[in-house]
């Protein structure tokens, strides 16, 4: 029906961005370099060299130990962008909630939909799932925009970190636990895969088992992509993303422990079976009418629902 189509239009969306555009704004941070062989350009200067100059200053401070020096970075980005995320996962979790409690109507209005004579018909039915949508300010792209915004703005942070690690020979030329921060090390970018593939586990929790069956191929599209990411840059960015993992899966499980269960009562507060406002019910015997008012389903209990119905809500 139209809202699987959205959902699957939804995920198409997430998948061409980031095949797509994603490439595209990492080829925009690409350091430029002059006839020497120097870089140059406004990335250099205003991305890779303040971060040249933070990962040092840290790393003063622990013994020139710059893998936690990145550890560090990866924690103060995530702080930076938390209230974003939270801001994303309560809208995501507001709308699955709501999902959850208009379940039974949309089942109900697909039934009928599937009985309709005409083609006509079933249109006109299922238009009614778009309206109760609407009426109830359910979003089916609720959190989609804003679950771009941390990408793109982790984007520069990701090049200016890789850039900061080939570019100086003391980040690159250092190591951690034997790891060579300036080379690729491909158990790395496996245990980052790992850990990306737990949190999108873990961000399914208390989730029903048809948003989870909706979302299952996003489960391994991130994993992939994180691991191809960190297969092909210097282990420094490896610990970025790993610890970045790491942050997630605790973001992750806060908000299903935390914050899932107070939404859930808010909306359950909000909307429950009896304030749910009803689209006009359109029937193959009764063209579509106009209602001057909408109702609620405890109203449409208290009402016969046929022929008459409209006529009865007029004043």
């Amino acid at each position: 029906m139209k809202r699987k189509v959205i959902m699957k239009l939804t995920k198409k969306t997430q998948l061409l961005f980031v095949a797509t555009v994603l490439p595209l704004l990492l080829a925009g941070c690409t350091v430029q370099y002059n006839a020497d062989h120097q870089p140059v350009g406004w990335l250099y200067e205003y991305l890779v060299v303040p971060t040249q100059w933070l990962l040092n200053q840290i790393a003063s401070m622990f013994n020139g130990n710059y893998a936690i020096a990145i550890v560090i970075v990866s924690v103060l980005v995530r702080v930076v962008l938390m209230p974003t995320q939270f801001h994303q996962m309560k809208s995501m979790l507001v709308q699955q909630e709501k999902m959850a409690v208009l379940k039974p109507y949309i089942a109900e209005i697909t039934a009928r939909a599937e009985q309709a004579a005409t083609p006509q018909e079933k249109l006109e039915i299922q238009q009614e799932q778009m309206d109760l949508y609407k009426l109830n300010n359910v979003s089916l792209m609720g959190g989609l925009g804003s679950g771009c915004l941390p990408l793109l703005i982790t984007l520069p942070i990701w090049s200016g970190l890789y850039n900061a690690i080939l570019l100086s020979n003391e980040i690159s030329s250092s190591d951690f636990m034997g790891i060579a921060l300036g080379k690729e090390f491909v158990p790395l970018a496996i245990a980052t895969a790992a850990l990306y593939y737990i949190q999108s586990l873990v961000s399914q929790m208390g989730m029903d088992e048809e948003t989870k069956k909706q979302s299952r191929s996003m489960n391994y599209i991130l994993p992939v992509m994180m691991f191809m990411m960190t297969f092909q840059s210097p282990a420094g960015v490896g610990i970025y993303f790993f610890a970045s993992a790491l942050i997630q899966i605790l973001q992750s499980w806060i908000q299903n422990t935390y914050l899932r269960p107070k939404i859930k009562a808010q909306i359950d507060e909000e909307l429950n079976h009896d304030n749910v406002v009803l689209p006009e019910r359109k029937t193959p015997s009764k063209p579509a009418q106009k209602a001057t008012q909408q109702e609620t389903f405890a109203k449409r209990q208290n009402k016969p629902v046929g022929r008459n119905a409209g006529k009865q809500n007029r004043k």
